[in-house]
């Protein structure tokens, strides 16, 4: 005989109250759109990586909710934001969801990923979303402006410093940089990276350590102050 344990939340359970700690409530829509997102990153993970997530509940945490964290620092004015290296579409597509007064701009370098974030966009009817086949640093001048955008982001796709290269030249003076980082922060050597490169801190979140999940990440907010010389800054 099974000894009865207490049941796992269900999916919808879990997304609607990690985002009321983030602060957020969730409509109807917005709860389906998750539903049918998380659906088809389990669907696609079946024949090709999508993900390192392979449960729903660790996609809904680290996927989702991860995501929304990083909402709470994305400027009031801002209204064009570049994600590099989106791979299953964090954390731009979960921003997307719950923002659609922004335009959001999607590179990823896999076409297959391509193909799925492209999928997900037009499932969803997220027509402010737009996704880009290549790497960001070839397309600078031709797909991509520079200092075209207000918010960049760019999930583990490199080391701190180097991800904040990358984006640097697509961020309008003014613009953020949000870095999904660890619980531990940023070591002090990153930081004087990104100082010398023309970034300032500007804001950070740390996010709730999810019921059976991590012992929780933080979402750091760097302002970009000046064109700096990036190959003297990080080097």
């Amino acid at each position: 005989m099974k000894t009865p344990g207490r049941s796992k939340p269900a999916p919808n359970d879990l997304l609607i109250a990690g985002a009321q700690e983030l602060g957020i409530r969730l409509g109807t829509e917005q709860i389906g759109a998750f539903r049918l997102y998380l659906e088809e990153v389990l669907r696609w993970s079946e024949r090709m990586n999508i993900t390192a997530l392979t449960t729903p509940a660790d996609i809904i945490r680290e996927g989702f909710l991860d995501s929304l964290a990083c909402l709470a620092l994305i400027p009031n004015d801002a209204r064009n934001i570049l994600d590099v290296g989106s791979g299953a579409g964090f954390p731009a597509l979960p921003l997307a969801i719950v923002r659609d007064d922004l335009d959001f701009t999607l590179v990823e370098a896999s076409r297959k990923k391509v193909t799925f974030l492209k999928h997900i966009a037009r499932s969803l009817g997220l027509r402010h979303v737009r996704v880009w086949y290549g790497r960001a640093e070839a397309m600078e001048g031709g797909l991509l402006a520079a200092e075209a955008y207000d918010v960049a982001l760019a999930r583990a796709v490199a080391p701190l410093p180097d991800q904040a290269a990358l984006v640097l030249s697509f961020l309008r003076p003014g613009g953020v940089f949000l870095a999904q980082v660890g619980s531990g922060g940023v070591p002090e050597e990153a930081r004087d990276q990104l100082a010398a490169a023309g970034y300032e801190a500007a804001g950070e979140r740390r996010v709730p350590p999810w019921k059976g999940g991590g012992l929780g990440h933080q979402v750091l907010a760097y302002r970009r102050r000046r064109r700096p010389n990036t190959e003297e800054c990080f080097t």
